[in-house]
């Protein structure tokens, strides 16, 4: 009794705030208001809604026409009606969201010292000034139609691209490349091989897309071979990789493993090659060289030139940046001429170039004391490129929190590994800080010694 007669006033309180709300007396007005309160919450999921006699007598509508719009309520998947339960609103799924970087963004903004994410405190700073004055003065902007990529962006990016291709396109940066990517290639359970650790927001797209990846792990000189052929077994809809410096182990393939990994994957699959840590020196090896009609190479340009000159290029495969270029074109989400003119002007200008060259040598100098730091006390650190340190603990999880009681940000492995781990790690940011390296150290030292109470 007591829970039937708690459903009623239930009912009751729906009628009343449905009462309020519609504003018109007809079926579709009922349905988009009903609609409305589902999807804001002032119906809350598994409420039962009032019987069509009694929304009927409150309105003064017609019983078919509250009928009617209870039906399209069902059609649209927001309400289900049982012969003896009544109809029942259904809970909507959480919308996607890129659950790993929230937890990483909640984890940094409060610290006082962010060892976590990508970004660089104090390197020499480029003047983005006269590249802006370069752009504006040029005749084809504010022309209304626009192009994949402009002219002279593309001569900038090909004379430095790692494979001879045709075909480019610029984007808001290599997420936004990769998520639209993804996008266009897979269907809802479709397998993506992913080689790990990787960046974290690869498993928050594909997890908003209902893919599974499929992850394989490095071995010396590349993502494993072995592994990678038996992932191919499953029909995979794409593999994804860094080839250099790949965040957050630093890790670059050699050629040698280029020349064989062409050999198991050609003619397989699409494959997603990700640049983010542009332009730091040395040799950037890549598929295309061997599969350059298989890959898409993405090129980010916002770790150099900072988070307000966001944009990255995509080159390769034709047939995604075509598919690419008509979602952009469909959705006015192009990249205006004006941020596309600076970043090539930033590309080809002389002292940007000297600046660029400062900035890479001050990376790898605090790279390599932060790792020498480490290794002199007792850390194993393989010898990787910058900016990030992928340190091997006893246990992700306390160092994490030992740490953030210290006001000290670093991330634990879980992040950037789904299903492969070689144990616990922590990626830390060696590049963030440009002195205090044997204090921060000490710090990491500490929170990983095993020996103070507390870890198991």
């Amino acid at each position: 009794m007591r829970a039937h007669k708690t459903i009623m006033q239930t009912e009751r309180a729906i009628l009343s705030t449905i009462t309020r709300a519609v504003t018109l007396r007809t079926a579709a007005a009922l349905t988009r208001t009903v609609t409305e309160l589902i999807n804001t919450g002032g119906i809350p999921a598994h409420a039962r809604l009032p019987t069509i006699r009694s929304v009927s007598e409150e309105l003064g509508m017609s019983r078919s026409a509250v009928g009617q719009a209870w039906r399209e309520l069902q059609a649209q998947g927001l309400v289900e009606s049982k012969r003896r339960g009544g109809t029942t609103v259904i809970a909507q799924p959480t919308p996607p969201h890129a659950k790993r970087f929230e937890s990483m963004i909640r984890a940094s903004i409060t610290m006082s010292i962010d060892l976590g994410n990508l970004w660089c405190k104090e390197v020499p700073s480029i003047d983005l000034g006269p590249a802006f004055e370069y752009a504006l003065a040029q005749d084809s902007v504010g022309h209304q139609f626009a192009e994949p990529i402009t002219p002279q962006l593309r001569d900038a990016v090909a004379a430095t691209w790692p494979f001879e291709t045709d075909t480019f396109l610029t984007l808001h940066g290599a997420v936004d490349a990769l998520e639209m990517t993804l996008s266009a290639l897979i269907h809802p359970g479709d397998r993506v091989v992913v080689a790990a650790p990787t960046i974290a927001r690869i498993f928050d797209i594909l997890e908003a897309l209902d893919a599974t990846p499929v992850s394989i792990p490095w071995n010396g000189a590349g993502p494993d071979l072995n592994e990678l052929d038996r992932a191919l077994v499953g029909k995979p809809a794409a593999f994804i990789y860094q080839p250099t410096r790949s965040l957050p182990s630093g890790d670059s393939v050699t050629s040698d493993w280029i020349a064989d990994a062409a050999e198991v994957l050609s003619g397989q699959l699409p494959i997603l090659e990700l640049d983010q840590t542009w332009p730091l020196g040395g040799a950037r090896e890549s598929l295309g060289t061997r599969l350059p009609d298989q890959v898409l190479h993405t090129r980010s340009f916002n770790y150099a030139f900072g988070a307000d000159m966001r944009q990255a290029v995509v080159g390769g495969n034709s047939r995604l940046t075509d598919i690419l270029w008509n979602r952009l074109s469909y959705s006015s989400r192009y990249v205006s001429r004006i941020m596309q003119l600076a970043q090539a002007y930033l590309l080809t200008n002389a002292d940007t170039a000297q600046t660029l060259d400062a900035w890479d040598n001050e990376i790898h100098r605090r790279h390599g004391a932060f790792a020498d730091a480490l290794r002199a006390r007792g850390h194993e650190i393989k010898d990787a490129g910058p900016p990030m340190i992928w340190l091997p603990v006893p246990d992700e999880h306390s160092v994490c929190t030992r740490l953030s009681t210290r006001g000290i940000v670093v991330h634990p492995g879980t992040f950037f590994t789904a299903g492969v781990t070689a144990g616990p790690h922590i990626s830390i940011n060696a590049a963030a800080y440009g002195e205090g390296f044997e204090e921060l150290a000490d710090e990491i030292s500490t929170a990983a010694d095993t020996r103070l109470p507390g870890v198991l």
